[in-house]
């Protein structure tokens, strides 16, 4: 009985065990490659007017936004993101808050925008999108920073790629390799 258990696992699971690995050690060994083929969007940057606007509408309502992050939360920024389904971000705007948001994010577009965080120093985070490869098992992640006081916009390093747009904005892209699960 015991030799036939061990016969099954030698032919069945040790080949499944070597492809799960296998497949997890080549998603790593892509993401230099999606990294150094990356290109950043045109678009993005055509739109910065807009996010720019969006930027001065948030920190019209700092106060506001600061106001309503609980101060034992672990993550001390305001986190909007109105799809999403994270129990600890906010998906609606406070009301005093929302209408010149709502506008901004209207006129960006969903394809160039699904969030925002904005941090006690007026740091604002911009999510852009999360999109897979195409050529390989690396998710996407792009974002803009608004940096308000135009300083301290720090070069980043792999698996992070950015690209300084002007005094204020950071484009900047992060590859991850995906997970199994």
């Amino acid at each position: 009985m015991l030799s036939a258990i061990r016969s099954f696992m030698i032919r069945f699971l040790s080949p499944l065990f070597l492809c799960i690995a296998v497949s997890c050690h080549s998603g790593a060994d892509k993401v230099p490659l999606v990294y150094n083929e990356y290109k950043f969007d045109p678009m993005v940057i055509e739109k910065l007017p807009l996010y720019d606007s969006l930027a001065s509408a948030i920190l019209k309502s700092y106060n506001v936004l600061q106001n309503s992050i609980d101060p034992n939360a672990g993550y001390q920024a305001f986190r909007y993101m109105p799809s999403t389904n994270d129990t600890e971000v906010f998906k609606k705007l406070p009301q005093e808050a929302g209408p010149d948001m709502h506008n901004y994010f209207n006129r960006i577009g969903k394809d160039f925008i699904y969030g925002f965080d904005l941090f006690k120093d007026s740091t604002i985070k911009i999510y852009i999108r999360n999109t897979p490869s195409k050529t390989a098992a690396v998710d996407i992640v792009e974002n803009l920073s608004y940096y308000p006081a135009g300083a301290n916009i720090r070069k980043r390093e792999f698996p992070v790629r950015d690209s300084i747009l002007n005094k204020h904005w950071q484009y900047w892209t992060r590859f991850d390799e995906q997970s199994l699960f």
